[in-house]
């Protein structure tokens, strides 16, 4: 009788659904650390400082547009047997996992017999080459939705093994808990 009675009250606790599950996390306190620009720690509109297109409107590719309509897109292309991009893959997939529920996860592993849609995907990617040609495994892509001037856009950043993967995994954390955050506080304005 009172689990009947539990299910007909309105739930009027934002920090839960309708089946009593628990949302509060740690974006209800959350504070980022990454803003919107054109540097090496800043979340891009347009392409980087470092690319050779610097400044000029990326066309998206639909895959992630679309993927990115319900939440941030985090990819890893890479190759299993790859000395150089083993560490930034296992990183990234790690972090990909531990955030399922709030992030699109892509493993590219681009291996000879990955499927034709991931060996697309992980050639396709190689556009947001932060430093443009030539382009090296491992990347690794982020893609949120910021505030820029007032209106809602891309944001995007990714890093490119040996050069970019200089960052510590506190780091990466953080940018990745900077996306959700973002995604989630501009996602209904888009």
């Amino acid at each position: 009788m009172i689990l009947l009675i539990a299910g007909c009250v309105e739930n009027e606790n934002p920090n839960t659904n309708a089946n009593d599950v628990d949302t509060a996390t740690w974006l209800d306190d959350y504070t980022p650390v990454h803003g919107v620009g054109t540097g090496s720690d800043d979340f891009w509109i347009t392409y980087p400082d470092s690319n050779p297109q610097s400044g000029s409107e990326v066309d998206h590719l639909n895959w992630i547009v679309n993927d990115l309509q319900n939440e941030p897109v985090l990819f890893v292309v890479h190759k299993t047997g790859c000395v150089g991009c083993h560490d930034q893959a296992e990183r990234v997939i790690d972090f990909g996992e531990e955030y399922d529920e709030y992030v699109k996860f892509y493993d590219l592993d681009a291996v000879s017999d990955a499927t034709a849609d991931i060996m697309q995907k992980a050639n396709e990617v190689y556009m947001y080459d932060p430093t443009g040609s030539p382009g090296y495994i491992a990347l690794t892509g982020l893609y949120t939705y910021v505030k820029d001037n007032g209106e809602v856009k891309i944001g995007w950043h990714t890093w490119e093994a040996p050069n970019d993967m200089k960052v510590s995994n506190a780091d990466l954390e953080t940018w990745i808990k900077d996306a959700i955050y973002y995604h989630q506080i501009n996602n209904g304005d888009k």
